[in-house]
C-alpha cells in the first residue's frame, strides 16, 4: 500500500499486485466511483479456461497438414477441449534438444464454462475427466487416433475461473476526480498484454508520445493534476461508458499476430480438424 496525501494506491494481492476487476468496489469504499463500479462491474462477463501442464518423454508427432519442422506451439480450431497449445522447453534460452518436453494446453471457453468447478477445490473425479478430454482433444488436433498419444510423465490441471473479459467499456483507464480514484486494468480495453500496459501507461501519465491514439486521455490527467483540481467535472474520464462484446481468441487477444478475416497460413502453423 502507497499513500500519499489524500491519494491512496493499494493492491488486492500485495505478492502479486493483482487487481481483480470483480474486487475493485472494496479498495477504496469512500469514493462514489467504486461504489458506481460496483454496480457497473456486476455486468462484466468472465470466462473460464482449463489449463493442463503435461510432460512428455519425446517429442509431438507433426500434424499430418503442417510442414516438417517441429512447431512450438498452435492456435487450435475445431477442437472443443483445446484452443491452445505451447511446447515450454522451447521458450527463449530455455530450448533444449534433450529432456522432457512439457507443454501447456488450454481449453476452449465453450469447454471451460461446462466443465467449471471451484477452482480452490477441484474434484478428483472432475480433474481426471478433464484431463482425458484436453489430452484427447491433442490426439484429434495431431490427427492421430485415439489412445495413439504417449501418456505424459507428468500432468498438473488447473482451472482459470475468471479467465478473460469477453465484453469491456472500451476506455483506457477511469477517473473520477471527485472520488480522487482511478482504475485501469486489460479488462477495461480487451484481454492483453497490450491492454494492461496502455490502461496502466494512460492512468499514470507516462507515455503519451508512444501511444497517441490516447493522448487526450493522458492529458485530461496531466491537466487535472496541473490545475490544482479546479473544475474536476472537465476531468472525468469513462464513468458512463457501457460495456460492448468483445471479440478475440478463447485465450485472449493478440494485436497484430492476425485479424479474424484474414490468415497468413505461410507464416504460422493452424491445427484443426
Amino acid at each position: 500500500m502507497v499513500k500519499a496525501q489524500t491519494w491512496m494506491m493499494c493492491c488486492v494481492d500485495p505478492s502479486s499486485s493483482l487487481f481483480p476487476p470483480l474486487e475493485i468496489a472494496s479498495l477504496h469504499w469512500k469514493s462514489p466511483l467504486f461504489f458506481r463500479e460496483r454496480e457497473r462491474m456486476s455486468r462484466l462477463e468472465l470466462s473460464s479456461i482449463w489449463a493442463l501442464l503435461a510432460a512428455f518423454e519425446d517429442p509431438l508427432p507433426n500434424p499430418a497438414n503442417a510442414v516438417t519442422f517441429p512447431f512450438e506451439g498452435a492456435f487450435v480450431k475445431g477442437v472443443d477441449s483445446v484452443s491452445w497449445m505451447a511446447n515450454n522447453a522451447k521458450k527463449l534460452l530455455c530450448s533444449q534438444n534433450t529432456g522432457p518436453h512439457c507443454w501447456t494446453f488450454f481449453s476452449t471457453a465453450t469447454f471451460g464454462k461446462r466443465n467449471k468447478v471451484p477452482q480452490e477445490n477441484i474434484p478428483t473425479a472432475t480433474a481426471e475427466r478433464v484431463k482425458e478430454a484436453m489430452l484427447e482433444g491433442v490426439e484429434n488436433a495431431l490427427g492421430l487416433s485415439k489412445s495413439s498419444l504417449k501418456r505424459p510423465f507428468y500432468t498438473r490441471l488447473q482451472l482459470w475461473g475468471a479467465a478473460l473479459p469477453t465484453n469491456t467499456p472500451g476506455i483506457p483507464c477511469i477517473f473520477d476526480p471527485h472520488g480522487r480514484a482511478g482504475i485501469c486494468g486489460d479488462w477495461l480495453l480487451g484481454s492483453s498484454l497490450e491492454a494492461a500496459a496502455i490502461s496502466g501507461i494512460a492512468l499514470a501519465n507516462h507515455a503519451s508520445s508512444f501511444y497517441p491514439s490516447f493522448y487526450s486521455f493522458i492529458l485530461l490527467i496531466a491537466d487535472y493534476f496541473q490545475s490544482g483540481g479546479a473544475r474536476p467535472d472537465e476531468f472525468a474520464v469513462g464513468l458512463h461508458n457501457e460495456f460492448q462484446p468483445l471479440i478475440g481468441h478463447d485465450i485472449g487477444q493478440f494485436p497484430g499476430l492476425e485479424s479474424e478475416e484474414q490468415t497468413v497460413m505461410a507464416q504460422s502453423i493452424q491445427l484443426s480438424t
